[in-house]
C-alpha cells in the first residue's frame, strides 16, 4: 500500500495541497477515507474512557473541586424549605388578589346603589320628564336652520 493509505488526515491535506509525488497514487475513495475522522471501536467505548478497565472516566476538575450545593444540587431540607416558602408566597398572593377583587366588587355595588338612588330621586321630583318651551326668537331661528331639527320635522317628531 502507498504511504497515503497508511497516513492520516494531515497526510491527506498535504496531498491535496502539494499534489502526489511521482511514485504515489491514491484514488478518490482513499482520499475520502483519509479525510474522515477515525471512529472508535466497540472495545474502546465499552464503558471506560481510556479503554482500561481499571480507570474511571475522567471528571471535569470543576465538578471535583466545587461542592454539590454550588452546582445546584440541593438537600431534602433545602427543597422542603423552598417548597414551604413558595406555598406561603402563593397563599399571600391569592389573599391579596381576593382582597382587591372584594374591593372592586364593593365599589361596583356602591356606584350601582348611587345610580339607582339618583334615578329614584329624578322620578320623584319629575325633573327631566318634560321639556321647557323655547320662547327666545333667536334660539328658535337657530334650531330651524339646523339639519337635525329639519330631520325631526320631516319625521314629525317635533
Amino acid at each position: 500500500s502507498s504511504p497515503a493509505a497508511r497516513g492520516s488526515r494531515k497526510r491527506a491535506r498535504q496531498i491535496e495541497e502539494n499534489g502526489l509525488e511521482e511514485e504515489e497514487e491514491v484514488d478518490e475513495h482513499e482520499m475520502m477515507r483519509l479525510r474522515k475522522a477515525q471512529r472508535p471501536t466497540y472495545e474502546q467505548v465499552v464503558g471506560k474512557a481510556s479503554g482500561r478497565a481499571w480507570k474511571l472516566p475522567a471528571e471535569r476538575a470543576s465538578t471535583v473541586m466545587k461542592p454539590a450545593t454550588s452546582r445546584g444540587i440541593k438537600t431534602w431540607d433545602q427543597r422542603m424549605k423552598e417548597k414551604a416558602e413558595k406555598k406561603a408566597f402563593q397563599a399571600q398572593k391569592k389573599e391579596a388578589a381576593d382582597a382587591a377583587r372584594a374591593k372592586r366588587k364593593e365599589e361596583h355595588e356602591r356606584r350601582a346603589k348611587k345610580k339607582q338612588q339618583k334615578e329614584e330621586n329624578r322620578q320623584r321630583t319629575g325633573e327631566g320628564l318634560y321639556k321647557p318651551e323655547i320662547t327666545n326668537p333667536r334660539t328658535i331661528a337657530k334650531r330651524a336652520k339646523s339639519k337635525e331639527f329639519k330631520k325631526q320635522k320631516a319625521l314629525k317628531m317635533v
